[in-house]
């Protein structure tokens, strides 16, 4: 007897449930503000940290607060009521707004109004969100904020590497709206800079900055959806001083090493072929741990150049021992000892320039 009383009761729950929430006020419907224009969003993006840079997978780990604020003229009320001051002028934000919402639970469940969601588009999986609050002004202003923390996959331009600039950028936008419905505003009074001076390790900040813009996303079906895009750009500039001692001075002091086959005596051929090979075998080790920093690319960069110009002239000093050797077996040793006096100075004159021009190129070209 008593199931089928629960029973009945749940039932008849479940059939006013709908008809509770289509009686609420129409200020309550969580619908976006139906207006003839599309609703501005103003946005702000505030970079509290920089915690990763992974050129590797050319993703980037941030934590951010996303700031939006939008009119809903829906949700306005009397100041009066919430215990304003009976002088209190519609427009004033001096003072805090009465009505705020506190905490995940409070956002979602006890503000009945309506608020967008907003995904980062670049972003791998779905962002962390920490923390969130907002704040509704008795003129129908609200604002809302969320603290959060995402992964977010961004290209890199590795081409000057280790002498590169990054412009590594977050793409945010509503995740339902098109943008006759919607349209985001910037607000340089919501977005706040990444002021940490040091940064992280091997990064200095040289900036940040945002714009809007719109772009067409195409569904299965080929249609256009327009929709408007935040986009977040974080400026960065490698500190290269710790690639340079740990592994391009250490490969140059190899090459280097390699030159005292030039001094060797004619007759062994076969160390001064193995001290070459050494330095070649060497060669092909450091640019192994070179590309450990470098994800898979098709374009060709400085720290590419460098490696193959090494490498080009380590083999070249093979080919003069082997020249060498044999004019040593013909009879010809002036002829020998002679191209052993000219390598001494011309292989660390021609590596030591070509390297400097062909990083002049890069640079040229690139910037």
């Amino acid at each position: 007897m008593m199931r089928n009383i629960r029973v009945k009761i749940l039932g008849l729950l479940l059939i006013l449930t709908p008809l509770s929430v289509w009686s609420q006020p129409e200020e309550y419907i969580r619908n976006i503000p139906a207006e003839d224009n599309p609703l501005e969003l103003r946005m702000g993006f505030n970079l509290s940290n920089l915690t990763d840079v992974n050129e590797k997978e050319e993703t980037i780990s941030i934590d951010g607060i996303l700031i939006l604020a939008w009119k809903d003229d829906r949700l306005a009320y009397d100041p009066v009521s919430v215990g304003y001051s009976s002088d209190y002028q519609l427009g004033d934000y001096s003072e805090p707004a009465r009505k705020t919402y506190q905490g995940d639970y409070a956002v979602k469940e006890l503000f009945l109004g309506w608020r967008p969601h907003m995904v980062i588009q670049n972003g791998i999986g779905d962002r962390t969100v920490t923390y969130m609050s907002l704040a509704v002004w008795p003129d129908g202003w609200i604002v809302y904020g969320e603290a959060f923390n995402a992964i977010v996959e961004t290209p890199m331009d590795m081409r000057l590497f280790p002498f590169d600039e990054q412009k590594l950028q977050v793409h945010i936008l509503p995740a339902l709206y098109r943008t006759n419905k919607l349209v985001i505003v910037p607000d340089d009074n919501l977005s706040n800079a990444w002021e940490h001076k040091t940064g992280i390790a091997q990064w200095k900040n040289q900036g940040f900055s945002y714009t809007e813009r719109t772009i067409d996303m195409q569904t299965l079906s080929g249609a256009s959806q327009p929709k408007s895009e935040f986009v977040a750009t974080i400026h960065l500039q490698r500190m290269p001083q710790h690639f340079l001692l740990s592994t391009i001075l250490p490969l140059v002091v190899l090459v280097c090493l390699s030159w005292i086959v030039f001094w060797m005596d004619e007759e062994s051929l076969t160390d001064r072929i193995n001290i070459s090979f050494i330095g070649i075998l060497s060669v092909v080790a450091y640019y192994f741990v070179i590309q450990d920093n470098i994800p898979s690319i098709s374009y060709f960069t400085l720290i590419d150049s460098f490696i193959i110009v090494t490498f080009l002239v380590l083999a070249a000093s093979v080919l003069v021992s082997v020249v060498v050797d044999k004019l040593n077996k013909s009879g010809r040793e002036l002829l020998g000892d002679k191209i052993d006096k000219v390598s001494r100075w011309a292989f660390p004159t021609f590596y030591f320039s070509i390297t400097i021009v062909i990083s002049l190129i890069f640079f040229i070209v690139v910037t």
